[in-house]
């Protein structure tokens, strides 16, 4: 603990302990210059080569500043007695202040400086600890050569394996490729001979169906000459009927326009009339069958053939009609002969619907439609 370096009005001095404490001072001082003085000379002479550092503890007898002794407080400065006012008698000279007591030097201790012996067992360690990597270093080396020369040996030995299945495998597919060829061969002897017999047998073949048919052709030429004239002789027959036909049908329906004509209202507005733009009669008769026909013909596709001489062929159908003009049903009364053009006809009645509205502004039930391919 340190005391305050003000003296308390009680404290009183001591000159002769304070005359003893300065004098052990002044020892303690001494030996510690010494000390410190013979380190510094030991360590000028002594410093060993080796730059490791090396720690050492050194001890002195003496004061230390830890055991210092403790500073003398300073007298305190007496007080003067007060005297009577009365009698003043001048005052005493205060006694001298004491000296001052010197603070102690603190001790500097110097750098540790390293032992000789321990610097020698340092270093001995460190050449120890060298030789001991250097040897770890070689072993190391020793087997990476070693693991190296194993990898050589191993893969010299892998590309040899390689090598010689290379090789086999070559001669394998050399083999195989002369086997196969040699097949081929065969197989293409065996195909050529195969070739040649049916080749021979083919020729035999076709000559004797050379013959045959010959002998078929002639007979069915013979045939074919007799079918076609009787084909002949039946179509001209046919057509004589059906000649016959059309000038019965012509005359039937010529005597029903001639029984429609005489009709003052028309024959185009009344029921089973006919709607027919080439027969005769009144104007508003024609007028209507026109009115028909325009109405039809957009919508019959069909590529009229060349006319040769006075054949017109003509198709009629029986209509019927609703009460709005749309047609409900229509039956083909009299084939043109031509199933192509009464199937067209057929189309463009069904296209022309509703019918275009009769003079009379009523539509009948039905109208029969005469359609000329050449008109």
């Amino acid at each position: 603990m340190s005391r305050d370096n003000h003296p308390s009005q009680s404290d009183h001095i001591e000159p002769p302990r304070h005359e003893d404490n300065r004098r052990a001072l002044l020892q303690s001082l001494g030996v510690h210059l010494g000390l410190v003085l013979v380190i510094w000379l030991g360590t000028m002479l002594s410093t060993p080569n080796d730059p490791n550092p090396v720690q050492i503890t050194l001890w002195a007898d003496g004061n230390s500043p830890d055991n210092a002794p403790e500073p003398v407080p300073e007298p305190e400065k007496p007080v003067p007695t007060p005297t009577e006012p009365a009698r003043p008698e001048p005052r005493p000279e205060p006694p001298p202040e004491p000296e001052p007591v010197p603070q102690p030097t603190p001790d500097v201790r110097p750098d540790p400086q390293p032992d000789p012996e321990i610097a020698l067992e340092e270093k001995r360690k460190e050449e120890a600890r060298k030789q001991e990597e250097e040897r770890r270093q070689a072993e190391q080396q020793r087997r990476e050569r070693e693991r190296r020369e194993q990898e050589r040996q191993e893969q010299q030995r892998l590309q040899q394996e390689r090598q010689a299945a290379e090789r086999a495998e070559r001669e394998k597919i050399e083999q195989e490729r002369k086997q196969a060829e040699e097949e081929r061969q065969k197989r293409q002897e065996e195909q050529r001979q195969r070739e040649q017999a049916e080749a021979e047998r083919k020729a035999a073949a076709d000559k004797a169906a050379a013959e045959k048919a010959a002998a078929e052709k002639a007979a069915a030429e013979k045939a074919a000459a007799e079918r076609k004239a009787a084909q002949d002789k039946a179509a001209a027959e046919r057509r004589a009927r059906e000649e016959a036909a059309r000038r019965e049908q012509e005359a039937r329906m010529q005597q029903l326009r001639d029984s429609m004509r005489a009709d003052a209202t028309g024959a185009a507005g009344i029921p089973g009339g006919t709607a027919d733009r080439n027969q005769a009669g009144g104007q508003n008769d024609a007028g209507y069958a026109g009115q028909v026909r325009a109405c039809i013909q957009p919508g019959v596709s069909f590529a009229s053939p060349a006319r040769t001489g006075s054949n017109n062929p003509v198709a009629q159908f029986r209509v019927q009609l609703d009460s709005s003009g749309q047609v409900t049903n229509l039956a083909l009364a009299r084939s043109s002969g031509n199933q192509v053009f009464d199937r067209a006809v057929e189309t463009g009645i069904r296209r022309c619907s509703p019918f275009p509205r009769p003079p009379s502004g009523r539509y009948p039930s039905s109208i029969d439609v005469v359609y000329r391919m050449y008109d």
